[in-house]
């Protein structure tokens, strides 16, 4: 999983931010005809096709991080800045990574990931409200269409070639990964790979004036640049800085803006301490053995750690070391309650997870998280809706929530059908189609009209990849 992520996270930079090459030094006259990106989340959108694939296939590997609390807080924070852009769309796709390198970036069609180790650097909001204005920022000044738009088509097909050495990588095929990514590398190695630092300085720049709109501190980003400095002084781990300029020279062009400050904004919220403490539990669990010494090295705070400590063991297993540890939790929230049901329900304490479960949902009824959690602990639980004004993230909750219920009502079909879009959303487009094909033929009524409904909106995504060349 390690090489994994290295080799992504360096090409995902690269197409997320910027390709260089000399005709990112072209004049104003020279510059690209960008109105065919208006509309950021359209299907005749080929940045936002593009995008959509890749994050389908990298939400497909065994990196992703499912824990629906911190994907609300994440967009929560995104939700505070989105309004103050230039974007059409305000909507962006979140992914949450676990994994050792340091690392955060987007690629087209408004997608964003975080690695989870960046959250050692990261402690504190304001400095992670850097980091998402930057990136928002790659997106609102269409960095990679711009780049995009300016290289030769020989760059372009490099670009693919080392694409799906990233989708052959996630499926452990060394051999096709090798061949696939040295191939793109000779194909305009140092073009495709070089990487632009007009546009990261550009982004720098953007965020600082986002946060201030927003009524954000921008000390925020010169802090985390300066922590980036220190951080990789003597250390080649940092994932972020492999392809950026040095943080020398971004820290200092960053002093140079007003360090303005808000008497309404906390520098680190309950919500983000806990958003942390998740991201690092998940690293610590990539240690083994030594994730109690992480966790020790990089939360401070009681709560928080042994928060932290009983997520790992749930991940690693340690069953009885986790219900001990979750009695010492004092903090009640969205996180520790969920974290509270899935340890219940990993040791078959089914009526205290039901408990907490029942005690949200009487205040919050809609609360989708819990709602999830109540279809797999409910007798006739109701199903529930998948929307396009939903996140990725939320319809997957969604479709595990329908297949359970499904399960329980003995809808083959439609549990085959919420299976189906689930395969999809993990990139898997094969199978998924399959398995709606067979939903279809199980089926009838107003349920096969869905059935069939939806699977013409996918034939539609399919047929889009395929006119961009990603079938």
């Amino acid at each position: 999983m390690r090489h994994f992520f290295l080799q992504i996270s360096k090409l995902l930079i690269s197409i997320s931010i910027a390709i260089s090459s000399h005709h990112a030094l072209a004049s104003s006259a020279d510059l690209p005809d960008l109105a065919r990106y208006d509309n950021e989340r359209s299907l005749s959108n080929p940045s936002y096709v593009l995008g959509q694939y890749w994050f389908r296939k990298i939400n497909g590997s065994r990196g992703l991080i499912e824990f629906p609390p911190a994907y609300n807080y994440l967009r929560q924070a995104i939700a505070d800045l989105v309004p103050n852009t230039g974007l059409n769309d305000k909507t962006i796709e979140l992914a949450l990574l676990n994994s050792r390198q340091m690392n955060a970036f987007v690629i087209p069609g408004s997608h964003l990931f975080i690695y989870s180790d960046i959250l050692r650097l990261i402690n504190n909001e304001n400095m992670f409200m850097g980091l998402l204005a930057h990136e928002i920022s790659h997106l609102e000044l269409h960095h990679y269409q711009r780049s995009l738009e300016n290289q030769r088509n020989e760059q372009a097909k490099s670009l693919l070639l080392l694409l799906a050495g990233a989708a052959a990588a996630t499926t452990g095929d060394s051999e096709t990964t090798s061949a696939l990514w040295l191939g793109g590398l000779a194909n305009q190695q140092e073009n495709m790979l070089k990487y632009s630092r007009s546009h990261e300085q550009e982004a720098d720049r953007r965020g600082r004036e986002l946060l201030q709109q927003s009524g954000l501190p921008t000390s925020g980003m010169n802090d985390l640049l300066a922590g980036l400095m220190k951080e990789s002084m003597g250390s080649n781990r940092i994932e972020f800085l492999s392809t950026h300029p040095l943080p020398q020279s971004r820290l200092s062009d960053s002093l140079t803006g007003q360090g303005q400050q808000s008497i309404l904004f906390q520098p680190s919220s309950p919500s983000f301490q806990f958003f942390r403490a998740t991201l690092l539990a998940y690293r610590a669990a990539l240690e083994s053995t030594g994730y109690q010494s992480f966790l020790r090295r990089n939360i401070n705070a009681d709560d928080e750690y042994y928060y932290a400590l009983t997520l790992s063991q749930v991940l690693l297993h340690y069953n009885d070391s986790a219900l001990e540890n979750l009695r010492r939790i004092k903090t009640r929230n969205e996180f520790t309650d969920y974290l509270k049901v899935i340890t219940y329900l990993t040791v078959d304490k089914t009526e205290e997870a039901q408990s907490i479960v029942h005690n949200r949902l009487s205040f919050a009824p809609e609360d989708l998280t819990f709602q999830y959690l109540a279809g797999q602990l409910d007798r006739d639980p109701d199903y529930l809706q998948a929307s396009d004004s939903q996140l990725n993230y939320q319809n997957r909750m969604v479709y595990r929530h329908n297949i359970a219920v499904a399960q329980q009502h003995n809808d083959s079909p439609y549990a085959l059908f919420n299976h189906a879009l689930l395969e999809f959303q993990y990139g898997k487009e094969l199978p998924a189609m399959n398995l709606i094909n067979r939903s279809i033929r199980q089926s009838s009524g107003t349920k096969k009209q869905q059935m069939e409904t939806v699977k013409l909106h996918l034939e539609r995504i399919l047929e889009a990849q395929k006119r961009e060349g990603l079938d």
